[in-house]
């Protein structure tokens, strides 16, 4: 298996690590049948890829202008199950989507539904209302088309809670993933396999490249313009190898204008 650097784009979030690349036998294979339950050291990896693939699709989709929602039940209107929730939430996104649709605008989003945890005081995005204190609720990354998106959003919200809006922070997107799943993590998942997330279908993947390296004494540095660069080391509990590699934000460049002293006299000469 030759060493190469994994090169991950999502937006402005890149992330390298350094790896081998397996070896797999030409033509496609199928996935063959579940035999047993996971293991402690698949599950690990199961939750951790979890949010790390949330983090992605959030950097890939989501930019400054996106809003980070908390959307909350009232008890007159307060599912009786996660499922029930779901499909709530899903009328809600078909009135929202066709309200998009009448003005040609796009809607893109990333949700999970909680209802598990108890009421935080030093909970990062705020502390958790009386409202989301171990009862369903939803939270929800969606972009926005315009200034009057968020009223839109709560006038077609019929959950009867409120809704807490923030924008995105583009230098949070692990923190936020990690928010997002904290429940799969905590209490498990309820069934076997099921995602921890869950978004629209009209996003894009992360973009994925190998770049072969000739020995193992090749190290990563920061590239031009990196931010928040940071480095890591990771190592499994379960007896896995070491994972060794670095994530940073990169903007893009900005045009420089060129201004001219003497065009601008030149031009003023001129004018009549």
């Amino acid at each position: 298996m030759a060493k190469a650097i994994k090169h991950i784009t999502a937006g402005l979030l890149h992330i390298e690590v350094i790896g081998t690349v397996p070896d797999r036998p030409p033509g496609r294979r199928g996935r063959a049948a579940r035999s047993c339950a996971t293991s402690p050291a698949q599950q690990f990896y199961n939750d951790k890829c979890s949010w790390r693939e949330l983090e992605l699709m959030l950097a890939g989709n989501f930019g400054k202008h996106a809003l980070v929602l908390t959307q909350t039940y009232d008890n007159e209107h307060l599912p009786e199950s996660k499922s029930a929730a779901n499909r709530f939430f899903q009328k809600f996104i078909r009135k929202l989507r066709a309200a998009r649709k009448l003005r040609g605008a796009e809607l893109k989003y990333i949700y999970v539904t909680e209802g598990f945890h108890e009421k935080r005081e030093n909970d990062w995005l705020e502390g958790d209302g009386s409202l989301e204190d171990r009862r369903l609720h939803h939270h929800v990354v969606i972009n926005t088309t315009g200034i009057d998106d968020l009223e839109e959003i709560r006038s077609l919200w019929q959950g009867g809670g409120y809704i807490r809006a923030e924008p995105l922070d583009v230098h949070y997107y692990r923190e936020l993933a990690k928010y997002m799943t904290k429940e799969a993590r905590e209490f498990g998942r309820p069934k076997p396999g099921e995602r921890t997330w869950r978004c629209s279908r009209n996003l894009q993947k992360p973009q994925v490249e190998y770049i072969e390296i000739p020995s193992d004494s090749v190290t990563l540095t920061p590239p031009y313009g990196a931010v928040d660069y940071e480095p890591f080391s990771e190592k499994n509990p379960y007896g896995y190898a070491d994972c060794i590699g670095a994530r940073y934000l990169l903007f893009p460049e900005r045009e420089h204008i060129a201004y001219s002293y003497n065009r601008l006299r030149e031009r003023k000469r001129n004018t009549p």
